[in-house]
């Protein structure tokens, strides 16, 4: 690459960044002054007001800085001053929001510390999608926050905190692989351009082929915008709000490109979410509230369901997905066996570069054999028990996040203890590997009764009136506005006390509760649940949302004997359970 075309890809790298620099200001100022309207009441301390008067200063020196250099076109020469002049003033930003987080995340306020994460977490998250074409800057305004939030949480000196810290590496590591790709993702795409009108001119003064080249330009651009969408989409944040944001924002949506957007959006989320339930699903099975709801149904439509979802994982790769089910009853729990074929299908497809993955279920005796095989790289014989172990990726040293976390196969192991399966390995390093399950073999005769209950109502919730209690806004106004979308009248608080001070003056008892449970000043949501059950004069159905995933935790929550929603939750599986706690009244 000549020095001319370097330095013109370069001016153009600054100039995506200082773009965006100015559609954040606003975005920037909200978050901080919310943080500061929330620390004053919940953690007052004295540095705050002029934190957050500097925090302006800094901001709206940057936003001053880039609208100068709009008056101004950059060059070779006031390049370099240009990005050390933004890398002071986004450093200090930087060291602004680090700051909150060696005075306030500790032991002694979780909450506050969860919600300094999510603020972080958010704000990596804007910064890998605004300034990936320059990673110094990048690396300016991350490291100054993340790196005082790991070190708080670790010196805590508890070992829950201890997994928050190693997350926060994680987030770190990922997020700067995700941003490295973007940024060479857009400078690949700048540098095609610049070489594309460079070779138009050339075309047009040599041949006139003018029209070759624009198609040859249009091409690229095509699939620099594909490869950046496809790679934006691991920026997103699990984020129960973002979820609900997302849903309703999809039903109000009707411009197809706008909704095509949306969509690419919840499939990130869901992506996320699935890593985390991960861990969710490890500590469920940990504290033992993982409930078992063994029935008598056929296989072959559940693998059916299945079906398409874990046919797409094979496609992406050019692998067959080959199902050869029996007609067979089985007795089991449903949603555990899906989990423990998906994950075992999943892990299959990752593992497996050309070939394909086979689903098999045969009677054997007097047990189902399911069996999921691949032509993989195989397990070596020293590997196959260690593949079970929590956190183990044979063949991952760089932790591929595509891969997962290394939970997969160890909830399967797991899952097939609780359900009284038995699991076998059986491999060929560099030919493939082959997991079986046994399954007991169920009833016929008990499905029938079982289908019918299983029987489907449209959901319709007009008029249908919902308490949501969470001392978080953002949860509160994601949550009102898809419950509002789905036609529920909807009330929120942050607490049992200010819930009941609303019922009384709305005059109506709620016909269902949606409750966090850690909420302000160490309140529950079984303190807060007590106080609307004392206030109605009987216990209206409940739902409870957490965040948790403590094993301790999660015992509490098992107790209540409500259903549990985790987060990020989907908007699906809130619908389900609302419907539930409507149907008694229909």
């Amino acid at each position: 690459m000549s020095d001319d075309l370097l330095k013109r890809v370069q001016i153009a790298q600054a100039q995506i960044l200082l773009a965006n620099v100015k559609t954040n200001v606003i975005a920037t100022i909200s978050t901080a002054s919310i943080m500061l309207l929330m620390l004053i009441q919940q953690a007052p301390k004295p540095f705050l007001i002029p934190w957050y008067l500097f925090f302006l200063v800094i901001t709206i020196a940057r936003y001053v800085h880039v609208t100068r250099l709009e008056k101004t076109q950059l060059n070779r020469d006031n390049l370099n001053q240009t990005l050390l002049v933004l890398a002071v003033l986004i450093f200090t930003t930087a060291c602004m929001w680090g700051s909150l987080g060696l005075f306030y995340i500790s032991a002694e306020a979780p909450i506050i510390s969860l919600i300094l994460l999510m603020v972080y977490t958010g704000l990596v998250a804007n910064a890998s999608a605004t300034m990936a074409t320059i990673i110094p800057l990048y690396m300016c305004f991350v490291l100054p926050i993340l790196v005082p939030a790991a070190y708080m949480f670790y010196a805590i000196g508890e070992s829950r905190y201890f997994w928050i810290a190693a997350l926060i590496v994680l987030y770190f590591t990922v997020s700067w692989i995700a941003t490295s790709r973007i940024r060479s993702t857009l400078r690949q795409s700048v540098l095609l351009r610049f070489e594309n009108l460079d070779l138009i001119d050339n075309l047009q003064i040599q041949n006139k082929k003018t029209e070759k080249a624009l198609l040859v330009a249009e091409q690229a651009n095509i699939a620099k915008s594909r490869f950046f969408a496809a790679a934006n989409h691991d920026l997103r944040q699990p984020l129960q709000s973002l979820s609900m944001f997302s849903t309703t924002l999809a039903a109000q949506v009707k411009n197809p490109e706008q909704r095509k957007i949306v969509s690419h959006m919840d499939t990130s989320i869901q992506s996320l979410a699935g890593l985390f339930n991960s861990l969710l699903d490890l500590s469920s099975l940990d504290a033992g509230t993982l409930k078992l709801n063994k029935q008598h149904f056929y296989l072959k439509p559940l693998i059916s369901n299945l079906s398409v979802e874990l046919a797409e994982l094979s496609n992406n790769k050019n692998l067959t997905f080959d199902i050869e089910v029996d007609d067979v009853v089985v007795y089991t729990d449903p949603l555990l066996l899906s989990r423990v074929v998906r994950n075992l299908v999943s892990n299959a497809v990752r593992y497996t570069q050309s070939g394909g993955v086979t689903l098999l279920a045969r009677q054997a005796d007097d047990n189902i054999r399911l069996t999921v095989a691949d032509t993989g790289r195989g397990i070596p014989v020293d590997q196959k028990e260690r593949i079970f172990d929590e956190f183990v990726q044979l063949n991952n040293p760089a932790r591929d996040r595509s891969k997962g976390l290394g939970l997969g196969l160890s909830i399967v192991r797991r899952v097939c203890q609780l359900l009284d399966m038995s699991l076998q390995v059986d491999s060929i390093e560099g030919e493939g590997s082959r997991f079986t399950v046994e399954l007991p073999i169920g009833d016929e005769t008990e499905t029938v009764r079982q289908a019918a209950s299983d029987a489907v109502t449209p959901y319709a919730f007009d008029d249908f009136f919902v308490l949501i209690i969470d001392d978080e806004v953002e949860i509160q106004v994601s949550m009102e506005g898809l419950l509002g979308e789905w036609g529920c009248t909807v009330m929120v608080a942050s607490s049992g006390k200010e819930a009941v001070k609303q019922l009384i003056e709305y005059g109506e008892i709620p016909q269902a509760v949606i409750t966090d449970y850690r909420l302000q000043d160490n309140e529950t949501g079984e303190q807060a649940l007590e106080l609307v059950y004392a206030h109605c004069g009987y216990k209206v159905p409940a739902i409870v949302i957490t965040g948790d995933i403590a094993a301790e935790r999660l015992l509490e929550i098992d107790k209540l004997g409500l259903p549990v929603l985790h987060k990020p939750c989907n908007a699906l599986q809130l619908q389900t359970y609302l419907y539930s706690a409507l149907s008694p009244s229909k």
